[in-house]
């Protein structure tokens, strides 16, 4: 790995997980003085505000950083697409900001009209051209500035049940200015403006196209799901599986980091005729994304009704029985992440990735309204599971021509056994601490930290004595 990855890794991560962190740092404030109700009610206005955010910008996120790193090195012609791209994201956000306006007439409240700001800001949301010449630092330092600025403003403004309005404003408010103070820096990249003739435009939107479909299928499964159980179910029921969503997600936000800092070299390694040095690169990334995905999973499997209670309030015992149950998925998410971001999409397999996902949304979509209505949010729950299998097996199908899938399972195994040792030790402790009456934040601490002591123990011993291993661990450690 060259020192660019491992600088624009840290800077990625440090993102992820600020971007992660606050929302649970504000999760047990905002449980409390809003309740399950309120919480729902932001979930419900935020999750539909997010499709039409994601209609506005298509799948120029990923589109445009590999457009933007294959050119990279041609200077005259980054300029000239970096405009075709913004003018093609301007065209579609005031397309997607006409429908949320019809959607506001016809069915929105109070709430959704206050997203009118996070609409808006996808429209400037130019992160893609930064991904793309591998320039992480810009964004985490901006974007970071904002979220805390966001999180300070939680605590300081919002007081009672009826500020749901001032979380949303607060939240709406965060994103469009995360978005307007990137633009200053686009001159760092871009020399020159241009103002592309409309045909220019037009050619973008396909691919563009391609690469949103599987975005918003994905959705359906991480966002559709919560707005079914604000339908079919209730305004607590979706709070309790918001609340659960956000922490089996903060253990991906490393993965995600690194999907972002290696989308961008892959692409440019394969549009250079050096596909063979990524290829190798993904073994080590592969194994590094499932020690840190089989350790959270079994951490979570261990802790998740102590964590739910302590974290969120005795009325989230819920919540911990969700936390348990889709704590499997981890793994699942984290190994698709690899394959998809670091292989299928720099290769321009367009079509091996929308077709997983294409399938896996309309499975979701088919299971949820059968399970919702009977399990509530247990449903949910498990219907995620199923679907994160299915996309998982489906994308290493695809893969496997490609990529030594074999090899990849092979090394995976052993965290497997590590991470079922990890959970034993943490469960023997918690049986052993309840007997002294340890109240449950100190219980909660001792388990958490002699977990990670136990996982990096047994890590450490398979390093020492398996040389596949050692040289994995080894290599992510140099790299």
């Amino acid at each position: 790995m060259s020192p660019s990855i491992k600088k624009n890794f840290a800077f990625s991560l440090a993102y992820e997980v600020l971007a992660f962190a606050i929302p649970l740092i504000t999760a047990p404030y905002l449980s409390r003085i809003l309740g399950p109700d309120g919480i729902g009610a932001y979930s419900y206005s935020y999750n539909v505000a997010y499709y039409f955010g994601m209609f506005a910008t298509l799948g120029m996120l990923r589109y445009g950083t590999r457009s933007i790193a294959s050119v990279r090195d041609l200077q005259a012609t980054k300029d000239q697409l970096f405009w075709e791209l913004f003018f093609t994201q301007l065209l579609t956000a005031g397309f997607a900001l006409a429908l949320y306006l019809v959607y506001l007439f016809l069915f929105g409240d109070s709430l959704s009209a206050i997203w009118i700001l996070y609409i808006l800001s996808t429209a400037l949301d130019v992160t893609w051209l930064f991904r793309g010449e591998e320039d992480f630092k810009i964004t985490v330092v901006r974007n970071s500035v904002i979220k805390c600025l966001t999180a300070f403003c939680i605590f300081v403004f919002i007081k009672g049940r009826d500020d749901v309005w001032l979380y949303v404003a607060i939240m709406s408010l965060g994103y469009f200015i995360s978005q307007v103070v990137l633009w200053p820096y686009v001159k760092k990249h871009i020399a020159s403006f241009h103002i592309p003739k409309f045909c220019k435009l037009i050619r973008h939107l396909k691919p563009s196209v391609i690469l949103f479909v599987p975005l918003i299928a994905t959705s359906v499964y991480r966002v559709l799901d919560k707005i079914l159980i604000g339908l079919l179910s209730s305004s607590a029921q979706l709070g309790f599986f918001d609340c659960a969503d956000k922490i089996i997600m903060v253990p991906l936000g490393v993965i995600s980091a690194l999907g972002a800092v290696v989308l961008p070299r892959m692409s440019y390694l394969i549009s250079t005729g050096e596909e063979r040095k990524g290829v190798k690169f993904i073994r080590s990334t592969m194994s590094f994304s499932m020690i840190i995905a089989i350790c959270l999973m079994f951490g979570l499997i261990a802790t998740g009704d102590l964590f739910a209670v302590v974290y969120f309030g005795d009325n989230y015992t819920e919540t911990g029985y969700l936390l348990v149950v889709m704590s499997v998925t981890v793994p699942m998410i984290a190994w698709a992440s690899v394959i998809r971001e670091q292989y299928l999409i720099p290769k321009r397999l367009d079509k091996q990735y929308i077709s997983s996902v294409a399938v896996g949304a309309v499975f979701n979509i088919m299971l949820n309204l059968w399970a919702i209505p009977r399990w509530n949010a247990r449903g949910a729950a498990l219907v995620t599971i199923a679907t994160e299998l299915l996309v998982c097996v489906m994308l290493t199908a695809s893969a496997r021509k490609y990529l030594d899938i074999k090899q990849y399972v092979s090394d995976s195994l052993p965290y497997l056994g590590i991470g079922v040792l990890m959970c034993i030790s943490v469960k023997v402790l918690a049986r052993v601490l309840s007997i002294g009456k340890v109240s449950p934040p100190l219980l909660l601490v001792l388990e958490i930290i002699f977990g990670l002591i136990v996982f990096g123990a047994l890590l450490a011993v398979l390093a020492r004595h398996s040389t596949s291993h050692r040289a994995i661990i080894g290599s992510l450690i140099k790299k």
